[in-house]
């Protein structure tokens, strides 16, 4: 199930403050088969955002508090392009640093502005929210240690599907969590720090 779309980027137009406390966590979630640009692998943000794809409720509080039905059927629905799944999943190692360092307002407040930023950024639609939120969600379980995926060789490879089959089962073909960062009490700091630089950026917007 395909739900990237479009070439990857480098990095977001964000700099500064906001992206102090994410650079070690980025460089532990790098895997062997980088893109040039560094960073995650193009088809680790595509298996992430596919298993993310998995953790969206079959029913969601409407405006009026009453549950609605999820229709998972198109999964087109849902997609979004893979720089800005890049973008969630950044956002994400800041709330995973917050949870690490028992910051659970921080922790809220990083979500909470990556969501407005999202809505500034992109006419959304209710499922491409929907997805963005179960990214965040499923990136955090990730870079905390508590969620891993399992990648398959891309049947546009050469080796073609019969590798695939072959692959199942293969230890390789699962891709661990890093493990949880630490937060010696400078990195709290920086913590702190990044995440109110950040909320105060969108804030600002």
């Amino acid at each position: 199930m395909l739900l990237l779309a479009v070439p990857a980027e480098a990095a977001d137009s964000r700099s500064g403050n906001a992206t102090v406390a994410v650079e070690e966590l980025n460089q532990r979630s790098k895997q062997p088969a980088a893109s040039q640009n560094g960073g995650m692998s193009e088809r680790g943000v595509r298996n992430m955002v596919f298993y993310a794809f998995s953790l969206i409720p079959d029913e969601v509080k409407g405006p009026d508090g009453t549950m609605v039905k999820v229709d998972k059927a198109d999964p087109n629905k849902f997609v979004i392009p893979e720089a800005d799944a890049r973008r969630v999943i950044r956002a994400a190692t800041r709330s995973a640093y917050a949870d690490v360092c028992r910051l659970p307002e921080l922790a809220e407040a990083n979500y909470n502005a990556m969501l407005t930023e999202e809505k500034k950024k992109q006419n959304w639609n209710r499922e491409q929210i929907l997805m963005i939120e179960a990214l965040h969600l499923f990136a955090v379980s990730f870079f905390t240690g508590n969620a891993s995926f399992t990648t398959e060789p891309d049947s546009a490879s050469p080796e073609g599907e019969g590798a695939a089959a072959e692959g199942a089962g293969d230890p390789q073909a699962v891709q661990k969590a890093p493990p949880p960062p630490k937060c010696p009490p400078e990195q709290r700091v920086k913590v702190e720090g990044a995440i109110k630089a950040y909320v105060a950026a969108v804030g600002a917007q």
